[in-house]
C-alpha cells in the first residue's frame, strides 16, 4: 500500500494523475509469482523483474504522454484491465489444479520468500514478517531525498508546477515525464513483488476486477499530505482501519464500517 502511494505521490509531483498504478501492480504480481513458481527463481531476481514490469508499463504511459498527447489517466485505465487480464492468463499456469489460486509458494519454492532476519521474533514468530516493511520505509525515505534534495528532484517539480517554464529553462519535460512514469511504475511493481513473496496471499486467477491496491494508494497519498514521509504513516493507519474492520464484532458493528472510515 506504501509502494503504491509513493507511485501515485512521485507521478503527481510532475503533474501526472497516476491512475495505472494498479495496472503497473498486476505487472508486478505476474512476474514476480511467474518467475518464482515456474522458473524457481530466488527473492531478490523475482522483485527486480516485478519493478521491471511495472517500470515497462509506466514507460508505455509516459511515452504515450509525451509524444501522442493521450492523457495518462486513459492509458492507465486502459493499461489497467489489459494487464489485469494477461496477469490471469500467466499466472493459470502456474495454479492449484482444483483451485483458482496459485500453488503455495512457500511449498513450491521456499527460496522465492523474503527473509525475515529475525524480524518475526518480535511479533510472536510471525513467519510472514520479513524485510519488506523496512525495505518500503527506506524506499520512501529515499523517494522523498530524491525529490527535495537533488537536482533531478528539483527538475521533475518543476515541470510539474510549469511544464512551458521548465522547458524554456532548458529542461527536458518529455524526458521528465517518462522518466517519472517509469520510477512511478517500478515502485508499484516493487510494492506488488513485496507482498506476494512474503507468502501471505495467493494470486486468485479468475479474478475480474483490478485491485483496489493501486486505488488506495490515492486515498494514502493524499491523506500523507503527498510526502513520502507522510505517506509511512497514512499507508499503516488505512491498513490498520481496512484490517481490523475484518475483527470487529459483527452484532455490535458492520465489517464494512472500516471501508467507510476510509
Amino acid at each position: 500500500l506504501l509502494m503504491c502511494a509513493l507511485a501515485i505521490l512521485f507521478a503527481y509531483k510532475v503533474g501526472l494523475f497516476n491512475i495505472g498504478a494498479a495496472g503497473q501492480y498486476c505487472a508486478g504480481v505476474a512476474l514476480s509469482l511467474y518467475a518464482a513458481l515456474a522458473w524457481g527463481w530466488s527473492w531478490l531476481p523475482c522483485v527486480l523483474l516485478a519493478m521491471a514490469g511495472g517500470a515497462l508499463l509506466g514507460a508505455v504511459s509516459g511515452l504515450l504522454k509525451s509524444y501522442c498527447n493521450v492523457n495518462e489517466v486513459i492509458s492507465g485505465i486502459m493499461l489497467n484491465w489489459i494487464v489485469l487480464y494477461l496477469t490471469n492468463m500467466l499466472l493459470t499456469n502456474v495454479k492449484e489444479v482444483a483451485s483458482p489460486y496459485t500453488v503455495v509458494l512457500a511449498d513450491t519454492n521456499p527460496s522465492a520468500l523474503l527473509p525475515s532476519l529475525g524480524l518475526g521474533a518480535l511479533f510472536n514468530d510471525n513467519k510472514y514478517v520479513g524485510i519488506a516493511i523496512p525495505l518500503s520505509v527506506i524506499i520512501a525515505i529515499l523517494v522523498w531525498l530524491v525529490l527535495e534534495k537533488t537536482r533531478f528532484g528539483y527538475e521533475l517539480r518543476a515541470t510539474g508546477s510549469n511544464k512551458n517554464a521548465a522547458k524554456y529553462c532548458g529542461m527536458k519535460e518529455n524526458q521528465n515525464i517518462i522518466l517519472t512514469m517509469v520510477i512511478a511504475g517500478a515502485l508499484a511493481g516493487f510494492g506488488a513483488g513485496l507482498l506476494y513473496l512474503t507468502g501471505i496471499e495467493d494470486w486468485e486467477t479468475t479474478i475480474s476486477s483490478v485491485p483496489a491496491m493501486g486505488f488506495n494508494g490515492i486515498a494514502v497519498a493524499f491523506l500523507g499530505g503527498l510526502s513520502p514521509i507522510g505517506s509511512i504513516l497514512s499507508a499503516f493507519f488505512i491498513q490498520y482501519i481496512t484490517t481490523g474492520g475484518g475483527n470487529v464484532d459483527l452484532q455490535v458493528y458492520c465489517s464494512q464500517i472500516s471501508s467507510l472510515i476510509s
